[in-house]
């Protein structure tokens, strides 16, 4: 009996060391696992979705000045006006569902946000191969007055549209990048978020259980103080 007390004080001497050294690497774990949370991500963050969303509002009112403010509009500076819509509107949208999952720590919204940044960055991809192919038309192929003149302008008018679809392809550049760099943040946030509540939810409950782990990666657990 005194041989199982004394194997029994030597077991409990190795449990309270390794709590101990568990203890150390709990801090600092936690300290890695919720960099999400700091000063310094959050403000990163929060400059990139108002970033996204001035340069999305940007093309917005570039396409409304060039309708209403240039005396010639046709038909694709209209279609671009419609885009910047609604693209304008998904962006704040997505935008206001991040900061809402981002504060809450919901890993699952925040991830399908990020799906969603990624399909809008596609979008404004495809947009930009669009309006590349019809400025080189208006460019190359269509440079007579006479054919398709509602679909593109000429002289005085054709620089003018020159010059804003220029701008709008640079534009269509800058959403696309950093559409995909926003999806990308977000997503790497969520996967923290969730490693984070899955590490934590594990350690509480072993902490709980008061168990630790031997060198071979088997768990030992005490209920009761053999000390007493």
């Amino acid at each position: 009996m005194n041989d199982n007390n004394e194997n029994l004080l030597q077991f409990y001497d190795v449990y309270k060391n390794g709590r101990n050294k568990w203890g150390m690497g709990l801090n600092k774990l936690n300290f890695h696992i919720d960099n999400y949370k700091t000063s310094r991500t959050k403000l990163f963050l929060y400059v990139l979705w108002n970033v996204i969303i001035f340069i999305y509002i940007l093309e917005f009112f570039l396409s409304l000045f060039f309708i209403f403010y240039v005396p010639y509009s046709n038909i694709i500076n209209k279609i671009i006006f419609s885009f910047s819509i609604l693209d304008s509107i998904l962006v704040i949208i997505l935008t206001s569902q991040g900061i809402y999952a981002y504060s809450n720590d919901n890993s699952t919204k925040l991830h399908k946000c990020a799906r969603y940044f990624h399909v809008l960055s596609i979008w404004c991809f495809i947009k930009l191969m669009i309006y590349v192919f019809l400025t080189i038309l208006s460019f190359a192929l269509l440079n007579s007055p006479n054919i398709n003149h509602i679909f593109y302008l000429y002289g005085t008018k054709g620089i003018y549209f020159n010059y804003f679809m220029e701008i709008i392809i640079t534009l269509n550049i800058v959403k696309s990048v950093i559409t995909f760099f926003t999806g990308q943040k977000i997503q790497y946030i969520s996967r923290c978020i969730r490693t984070s509540t899955i590490l934590k939810s594990k350690i509480r409950k072993d902490l709980e259980k008061q168990s630790f782990l031997f060198e071979d990666h088997t768990y030992g657990t005490f209920m009761t103080d053999f000390r007493e």
